[in-house]
């Protein structure tokens, strides 16, 4: 199957490549390898067939128990494909998106550096995407924005893309997301609208941290306890 950079699903609309990002080992990161998505509970048949042809075979579900249960992957039970359950989140937030507007300074940036600064949490996640079998791994959460785009952030870092692509990628989500239908209308009317929009300036807060307090990804996941050959395993699969 060709190079798509957005899927064409009928009932998932940020599922999207992590392929054909310039590293700088003057690699690029490798097609058919991780796609980073939206909700996948809902998937048609179509949508399914279309996954396993285009070579997924592992799903990693970053969502917490509570949504795993209310709305299940559509792809946990079809032959082929491996799902994985690693909850990718800080304290009592479930979403960001959800509870922000309730707490006073305190931005997406924010979470998403509170992410980043549980070391055993991301070691974690890291060593079962390295550990999965070779093919397509599909990642996601709720809106496939911030679990999500904090996962992309740190795989696209391990494999040496620029910031500037980085952030580009961050940024697709909420054009994307604003074409699902009714997505609006899901939105609590009291709930502060910027919590959806996906700025590049709310990623450059975790890649900064990373930067200022370890120099480099490499350093920040040897602080994590990720082990060499770990990080071996995870580069063959993005470059």
């Amino acid at each position: 199957m060709e190079n798509i950079i957005r899927l064409p699903l009928e009932n998932a609309y940020n599922v999207r490549e992590l392929g054909g990002y310039y590293s700088n080992t003057y690699q690029s990161t490798k097609w058919h390898r991780f796609l980073r998505a939206d909700d996948i509970s809902c998937l048609s048949e179509s949508d399914i067939d279309f996954l396993l042809a285009y070579g997924v075979n592992s799903v990693v579900d970053l969502r917490s128990d509570e949504e795993c249960q209310q709305y299940p992957d559509a792809l946990i039970n079809v032959e082929g494909i491996k799902y994985y359950h690693y909850a990718f989140m800080k304290g009592n937030i479930a979403d960001a998106t959800r509870d922000l507007t309730s707490m006073q300074d305190f931005d997406l940036g924010d979470f998403y550096v509170e992410l980043v600064k549980d070391k055993d949490m991301v070691r974690g996640l890291l060593t079962v995407i390295a550990d999965a079998d070779d093919g397509c791994l599909l990642f996601h959460c709720s809106a496939g924005k911030d679990r999500t785009g904090v996962l992309s952030m740190l795989l696209l870092m391990i494999a040496g893309v620029s910031i500037a692509d980085i952030e580009a990628n961050y940024q697709l989500t909420y054009t994307y997301l604003k074409e699902k239908p009714g997505f609006m209308d899901m939105i609590p009317t009291d709930m502060d609208l910027s919590c959806m929009y996906s700025k590049p300036e709310m990623i450059r807060k975790a890649i900064d941290y990373i930067v200022s307090e370890y120099e480099d990804i490499q350093t920040y996941l040897t602080a994590c306890g990720i082990s060499h050959e770990v990080l071996l395993r995870l580069k063959s699969k993005l470059l």
